[in-house]
């Protein structure tokens, strides 16, 4: 079974100012996260503002990853939709133009109990070849998975792994417990990386990636280097900038700090609003304090 092991940006979209996908702008963006070491690339994400593209820009900014990773590090296509029948599609689509392996978050409307849960992911697995994860985040979308359920789906081979960027570190570590030498499971949330290396998971899929590549990997290659008190120290050094962010749930504000450090990275898509001043000088401050601006 394939690794995907390490430190992977859920990437930023870039945009034109009439909502299209701008491919030469999004490709340079993923060429320098590729040179700042990352280990793959998460395409067509919720950072990367996939709820809100077409499901022609949803398959575009598959095809634009695949062809700026050239088979250098692993490429991962987001294909979730609410409907098994459209993530079907999407999936199928990813696998054919090239991708490693598909992240499907969960649908969440209707709100499905654990075995439509189960269902759904079953599903999508006997229609596609190539790796199936889970991206489970309920504070976003409202629905959880539970670790039972996808212990359940990893032994019967359906799935190979999990982004469960979970408030409870303890159902991530439930996770583990169950399931976690049958599959990769990923930390979520980037205050929580350190953490969850302790308690045995594989990397994770972090918005922070995105602005300070660098730095996230470093925590990771620490902990790997047995460097342990390293790892944690550099934890503790973004954590500021976790703070600055965590502000703002759209990606306009992370978009406003990229902008800060030179990456010509357009607006988010609607529906966005203004970001307050005192944010964007809040995330300036912790930027500063990094020593990036």
């Amino acid at each position: 079974m394939k690794q995907f092991m390490g430190v992977y940006p859920p990437v930023v979209t870039v945009f034109t100012n009439g909502g299209e996908i701008d491919s030469i702008k999004t490709s340079r963006f993923m060429h320098y996260l590729i040179e700042q070491g990352i280990h793959g690339l998460f395409v067509g994400g919720s950072t990367g503002e996939a709820s809100l593209m077409t499901p022609e820009q949803r398959k575009q900014i598959i095809q634009i990853g695949i062809e700026v990773a050239r088979g250098r590090l692993p490429v991962l296509a987001g294909t979730g939709c609410n409907g098994t029948k459209m993530t079907i599609e999407l999936s199928r689509y990813a696998q054919d133009t090239g991708a490693d392996g598909v992240v499907v978050s969960m649908p969440h409307y209707p709100k499905p109990d654990q075995q439509a849960i189960y269902e759904h992911y079953r599903a999508i697995k006997q229609e596609i070849g190539i790796p199936l994860f889970i991206y489970n985040y309920p504070d976003q979308y409202g629905v959880d998975i539970d670790p039972e359920t996808v212990a359940r789906l990893a032994w019967e081979g359906l799935i190979q792994g999990i982004k469960d960027t979970h408030a409870d570190l303890d159902h991530t570590l439930e996770i583990i417990r169950l399931a976690g030498d049958r599959m990769t499971v990923w930390q979520g949330f980037d205050s929580k990386l350190f953490s969850a290396l302790c308690l045995g998971a594989s990397g994770g899929i972090f918005t922070l990636a995105n602005i300070i590549p660098r730095e996230m990997v470093s925590i990771y290659q620490s902990f790997q280097e047995a460097r342990w008190e390293d790892a944690r120290q550099q934890q503790f050094k973004i954590m500021g900038l976790v703070g600055a962010l965590s502000r703002r749930h759209d990606m306009q504000l992370l978009k406003e700090g990229l902008k800060m450090l030179g990456h010509d990275v357009g607006d988010a898509l609607m529906p966005t609003s203004r970001v307050p001043d005192e944010l964007i000088e809040a995330l300036r401050d912790e930027l500063t304090k990094l020593g990036l601006i």
